[in-house]
């Protein structure tokens, strides 16, 4: 990448690993040798090999994420002195028993670049953050990402209560 502004929005699917147009080339081109990729559910250690990995696991996932030229890219942020990037953007997923629901999900993608042998910028780390009912929402859309929403509405009360019953009895 010459301009990681300019660029990043016409690879976000390949970022993504959200269409099957992309191969181990394009990959290559845009990826380090020694990718590290980190999102929820997944972790892939920077090392010998990894980016055979990342593909493999694109290969793998990319039923579970589709596009039809729907990913809205809203803001691409990039520090030149640091080499990162921060990706706002919204996708959208299709898959388990609502197969025919497009559930919007959206993401902050961290990239970390570095400069390939080339000279041009590649990423060298991935990191995607995600609301993890959005992604809970491709499987049943309606009713799992509700439940997670009061489990976690549960959970903060129960951690508001504790922390302020803590406060009563005179802890810090």
């Amino acid at each position: 990448m010459n301009d990681p502004i300019q660029d990043i929005p016409e690879i976000i699917d390949l970022i993504l690993g959200s269409k099957d147009t992309y191969n181990s080339q394009d990959v290559a081109k845009y990826y380090c040798e020694q990718v590290e990729f980190k999102n929820f559910m997944t972790y892939i250690p920077s090392g010998r090999c990894s980016r055979d990995r990342f593909v493999a696991l694109n290969r793998c996932c990319r039923g579970y994420r589709h596009s039809d030229n729907k990913t809205t890219v809203h803001e691409v942020f990039f520090n030149e002195e640091h080499h990162k990037v921060v990706i706002d953007v919204t996708h959208f997923a299709r898959r388990g028993v609502f197969f025919w629901v497009d559930q919007p999900i959206r993401v902050m993608i961290k990239l970390d670049l570095t400069y390939g042998n080339d000279g041009k910028y590649v990423i060298k780390r991935q990191e995607v953050l995600c609301q993890p009912e959005e992604i809970a929402g491709t499987i049943a859309p309606y009713l799992v990402p509700s439940l997670l929403i009061l489990l976690k509405s549960f959970f903060t009360t129960i951690c508001i209560v504790v922390g302020k019953s803590r406060a009563l009895i005179g802890c810090k």
